[in-house]
């Protein structure tokens, strides 16, 4: 019976030999040599952000709606005046002939073939002209740091302007090079085939032996805001800066006019200890608001990764890893099947949680673990707040109209006498001119609020002073009715926060351990 009816829906999707990016990527260590392997995978000090890069993404978790009517979904995107099938694209990445002998050209394909954005990186295996060639009519961004040669900077500017790049994708968050322990026991030597091509004659006139260690020379620890500057002075194409991990920063682009930004921590190779991108895109996004385009990348291994970053407000995603792996497995098909699958598994979130389009994957698509963990108590507390004021005036005014009864019930001839302690801040009431109520007569404050000219008027008690007040019939009347009105409203909010916190017990109780109060997770 199941073979009858699954047996369509079976020959229709093709079988897939690798299921997930993590597969890719074991397969792709044994692929690689070790050096190269190492190369890709690495990250800087003991790879803790690199780590977190990953994780952070386990601590948001996606809300699904019902019934949403996701027939017919779309995942276009656009971005710098470019249109894209998939709101995600492959990102810069160093000497890709490491993994396969056609290099950046395989990633370029790729990402024509998918319809999504490519960012070729300055260090490429593949000069920045070739890889124009083999896909001219593909929107392709280039990226670049602002070396110590600014000669040479504005040269690769121009070649980029020359071969039609779309963007400038220039790199911030590389004063130096990351220091990475694998590469300290087993530094990277790069075959006689694979160079920094961008950097080869006739580009420039150093020996092709000694390329990567001048380019290597030409990282620029004193770069600046003024160098920025600079850039944006010689050039007519959009600049987006990558790696801005601070809303800081990101106002500081904004002020200088850049298009874009794109939220990095380089995959975690520069720097150890900062944040995961994930954790600090919220903050960039609303410090920027719509001033300027912010992407993201870092850590994506998944669709429903790519799903979080866009809900949190990035515009485009970026792959890195994901990329080679494909590409050390099975060149631009391996590629291309890895961007297949970060599509079906996208477009699987996105109809599964009620999103058309990629539009309307918005903040309110998503939480954080840490709002599902609190206890139910607080969670009732803030959803009733907006009923708690007019609750409470209702109770007020049901004690008050019980009070009033019972004064009425009462003999009108009764003589009430009411001692009230008073003390620091308290108020101290006494008849207009009776004797003997206040013995000493020189602690009376001179400042006085008459609240019956015939019977009684208010004054602040001396400070740390306390004794006891004779107060007339008509007075007690009124302070008993508003100290009763005051114990009733206490107790009522006693009980009802006990109320609740009983319910959160209950709701909670096998899964989740209290303190006694019951307001905190052990």
């Amino acid at each position: 019976m199941f073979d009858t009816l699954f047996r369509g829906r079976r020959n229709d999707r093709r079988a897939r030999e690798v299921a997930s990016i993590g597969e890719y990527e074991s397969r792709a260590a044994e692929a690689l040599e070790r050096n190269a392997h190492e190369f890709f995978r690495s990250g800087a000090g003991c790879e803790q952000t690199m780590r977190l890069n990953r994780s952070c993404f386990e601590k948001i978790r996606i809300r699904p709606r019902c019934l949403a009517r996701v027939g017919n979904r779309s995942l276009a995107a656009s971005a710098m005046g470019c249109n894209f099938k998939m709101p995600f694209g492959i990102g810069p990445v160093a000497l890709a002939k490491l993994a396969h002998c056609d290099g950046e050209k395989a990633l370029a394909r790729a990402a024509r073939s998918m319809g999504v954005p490519f960012v070729l990186s300055a260090l490429s295996s593949v000069s920045l002209e070739d890889v124009a060639e083999a896909v001219p009519k593909t929107p392709k961004w280039f990226q670049l740091f602002i070396f110590k040669d600014r000669e040479m900077t504005e040269n690769l500017i121009r070649r980029a302007e020359r071969a039609r790049y779309k963007a400038l994708v220039v790199t911030v968050d590389s004063p130096v090079i990351g220091l990475r322990r694998s590469e300290l026991k087993n530094p990277t030597n790069l075959p006689s085939k694979v160079t920094l091509a961008n950097f080869c004659p006739p580009h420039n006139n150093v020996c092709s032996k000694n390329i990567t260690e001048y380019v290597r020379n030409q990282f620029d620890p004193t770069v600046g805001w003024d160098s920025l500057r600079w850039l944006l002075s010689i050039t007519s194409l959009p600049v987006i800066l990558k790696g801005v991990l601070t809303r800081e920063d990101a106002l500081m682009a904004v002020d200088l006019g850049v298009q874009g930004i794109i939220v990095s921590n380089h995959g975690g190779r520069q720097l150890d200890s900062v944040p995961a991108t994930i954790e600090v895109l919220p903050e960039i996004v609303q410090a920027v608001g719509n001033r300027l385009t912010v992407m993201f990348d870092g850590g994506i291994t998944q669709g429903t990764d790519i799903f979080k970053a866009l809900a949190l407000g990035a515009k485009l995603v970026f792959i890195g890893r994901a990329a080679m792996w494909g590409l050390a497995v099975n060149g631009q098909n391996g590629v291309e099947d890895v961007l297949d699958l970060l599509k079906l598994e996208l477009d699987s979130a996105m109809a599964i949680s009620g999103c058309k389009t990629s539009k309307l994957i918005t903040e309110n698509r998503v939480r954080y673990e840490s709002e599902y963990l609190m206890p139910r108590m607080h969670i009732l507390e803030r959803a009733d707040t907006s009923n708690f004021d007019e609750e409470e005036n209702a109770v007020e005014h049901q004690v008050r109209e019980d009070i009033k009864d019972d004064e009425d019930r009462s003999s009108p001839d009764q003589e009430v006498e009411v001692l009230i302690p008073t003390g620091e801040d308290g108020l101290e009431k006494f008849p207009n001119g009776g004797d003997g109520v206040d013995e000493c007569g020189k602690n009376v404050s001179p400042w006085c609020k008459t609240v019956n000219t015939d019977v009684v008027e208010l004054v602040r008690a001396p400070p740390r002073i306390t004794r006891e007040v004779r107060i007339v019939p008509e007075v007690a009347k009124v302070l008993n009715r508003n100290i009763k009105a005051d114990i009733a409203r206490r107790d009522y909010l006693k009980n009802r926060y006990s109320n609740r916190k009983a319910a959160s017990m209950h709701n909670l109780a096998g899964g989740t351990k209290f303190t006694e109060d019951c307001r905190c997770i052990m």
